[in-house]
């Protein structure tokens, strides 16, 4: 055979497995896109059994673009104020994780309300946008409380986990929703880190970039998902109320750099407390004593009825 006709046939079976590359590559990060934005699988939660301190009350909201949410509201009989604590669950997560700071909160006196995210548990399969768009469910939950207690003083903080404290950070910047104070777990800066940490605990460090990017463009172009507005640094700046961000020393998907970065772009007043070899978990169960002294220690300061309380209380 000539060396011309090999050649050519050399460049031909290159060329194929170029093309069959190349396509199984674009449809691997088309599912790999896909995995990130679907909706979890839809449980029926509307049986509830009795709980410690109360009962939990089903409630149904309704989102500002049409989104039917499951909520569950808990009114604490240990004080007569009106003050609430929402309640925000993490990516692909539910109600069940947060069970011990609802416990934590109803005895130290706060109503809480609990909501599942749009794509999560009971609420509508939509496709999740690590808090962008469950923003529109914050502020459904926020609504509604300012609805039971109307015209009257009322209090509300809100406790976030994960993507629920990113989609904290986009409530307030896009919604304007003014809580009194905020606790942030765990906030991921921006998704482009976000998405390379998470990668990086699955693949060789210097592979990331080759499959970050194409799955990120395939989550912008293909499923909607603004990228660039996927950033609680930024969203944050324009937060004011009282901040306390918290996180784990040892998380693989969020590095000490990044939450400081995030912690600096917060105004006054904030505080930042780590958790020595905390990963990216329940920090409340990590480690209790920790948890418990640091979040009493911030009601204390910036909570709006402990601040009256200390106010009105006559001196000696």
């Amino acid at each position: 055979m000539k060396p011309v006709s090999l050649a050519k046939k050399a460049g031909k079976i290159f060329l194929y497995a170029s093309g069959i590359f190349l396509g199984a590559f674009a449809i691997g990060s088309l599912i790999a896109a896909w995995v990130m934005v679907r909706p979890g699988s839809k449980k029926d939660y509307d049986c509830i059994d009795r709980i410690s301190f109360g009962r939990l009350e089903p409630i149904s909201l309704k989102t500002s673009d049409g989104i039917r949410l499951h909520a569950w509201a808990q009114w604490s009989h240990k004080t007569t104020l009106k003050r609430w604590v929402l309640l925000l669950h993490g990516y692909r997560s539910d109600r069940e994780v947060l069970n011990s700071r609802r416990r934590f909160f109803i005895r130290r006196g706060y109503h809480v309300l609990i909501l599942h995210f749009r794509g999560h548990g009971g609420s509508e399969p939509t496709r999740i946008s690590y808090g962008f768009n469950e923003r529109k469910d914050i502020k459904a939950a926020m609504d509604f409380i300012r609805l039971i207690h109307r015209h009257q003083p009322i209090e509300i903080g809100i406790d976030g986990v994960s993507m629920g404290a990113a989609a904290t950070a986009y409530a307030v910047a896009y919604e304007s929703i003014n809580p009194d104070w905020v606790i942030l777990e765990s906030c991921y800066d921006n998704i482009h880190r976000a998405l390379e940490n998470r990668l990086g605990k699955h693949v060789p460090i210097p592979l990331v970039p080759f499959l970050a990017r194409p799955m990120e463009f395939m989550g912008k172009h293909v499923f909607d998902l603004p990228l660039e507005d996927l950033n609680p640094t930024k969203a944050l700046e324009s937060i004011r109320c009282p901040v306390l961000v918290l996180a784990g020393d040892s998380e693989g998907v969020l590095t000490i750099e990044e939450v400081e970065n995030l912690f600096r772009s917060i105004p006054e007043p904030k505080r930042l407390v780590f958790f020595p070899g905390a990963e990216h978990e329940d920090l409340l169960l990590h480690d209790p004593r920790r948890y418990i002294k640091t979040v009493n220690a911030f009601l204390k300061e910036f909570s709006h009825s402990q601040i009256a309380a200390r106010k009105f209380t006559p001196t000696s």
